[in-house]
């Protein structure tokens, strides 16, 4: 259970919403467990979608760490964001701690591309004390470190709470989360808090690694976007005592969501 709660900050760099990163967590079963670790992390993603007609594109990369002691992980992470995308679209982290895009009603057509540090993401999880299933629950703050002038983030702090419940069913671990965003006000933009949620299992493959399909929903900031849905497939590996790999992807099925989204995440313990 140490290596899931640890792979959820893991996952979540780039997408730090618990709906996004279930798929991802629960293929991170396959650690060693310690009492406690200290871990640091890199990944890389990239974002596909349209949105007016048009096309938007983000490649990000993030560095991290997490601190796990005893059932507590907290986790800290920021990217560096490169983005293409229409003048009056913010592209954002997206997932838990913000809306994956804001928008402005414009006849503008024109795709700039913007770059810089993202929002920095500050984490923490715990695994409850249960019987005959997991559950773990989380709390998060974004810090608008991102530039609002550029469109690389809203420039409004978002905090957001989530939990997930898991059970083993020998080599199948079906898992259900759920979360709340409280979304900073950001000027020029009506927004609202908004819910989100996701459903999955993870399949386990030898003793080292992991498999998991996974629907995602989060509800859209603004009512210029639709909410977002998506499904997702993740596989997780352990390529050494103290190295771990993740690897995900997932499709929008819904108006609001990413075309496309893939990901590269790594992890070295102490």
């Amino acid at each position: 259970m140490r290596y899931f709660v640890s792979f959820l900050l893991l996952a979540g760099m780039a997408h730090p919403g618990l709906a996004q990163a279930t798929a991802k967590q629960a293929n991170d079963r396959v650690s060693a467990r310690t009492d406690s670790q200290f871990v640091l992390q890199a990944s890389t993603d990239y974002t596909q979608g349209q949105f007016d007609g048009q096309e938007y594109e983000t490649v990000s990369a993030s560095a991290g760490a997490a601190y796990t002691h005893g059932r507590l992980t907290l986790s800290a992470s920021i990217p560096y964001l490169v983005t293409t995308a229409p003048e009056n679209l913010v592209v954002s982290q997206g997932g838990l701690l913000g809306t994956p895009l804001f928008a402005t009603p414009t006849s503008q057509t024109t795709r700039v591309r913007r770059q810089g540090i993202g929002d920095l993401t500050l984490q923490a999880a715990y695994q409850l004390p249960t019987h005959g299933f997991e559950a773990v629950v989380a709390g998060a703050a974004k810090v608008p470190t991102a530039s609002r002038q550029d469109g690389l983030g809203s420039g409004a702090f978002d905090y957001g709470v989530s939990g997930q419940i898991s059970k083993r069913l020998g080599p199948i671990v079906p898992f259900v989360s759920a979360g709340y965003t409280f979304i900073g006000q950001t000027e020029g933009f009506a927004v609202h808090n908004t819910v989100s949620g996701s459903a999955g299992a993870s399949f386990t493959l030898g003793r080292s690694s992991a498999l998991s399909l996974s629907y995602a929903y989060e509800q859209s900031a603004t009512d210029l976007i639709g909410d977002r849905q998506s499904v997702g497939i993740a596989l997780g590996t352990q390529l050494a005592p103290r190295l771990r790999m993740g690897l995900n992807g997932s499709a929008g099925v819904s108006t609001g969501a990413p075309d496309a989204q893939v990901g590269l995440h790594i992890g070295l313990g102490f």
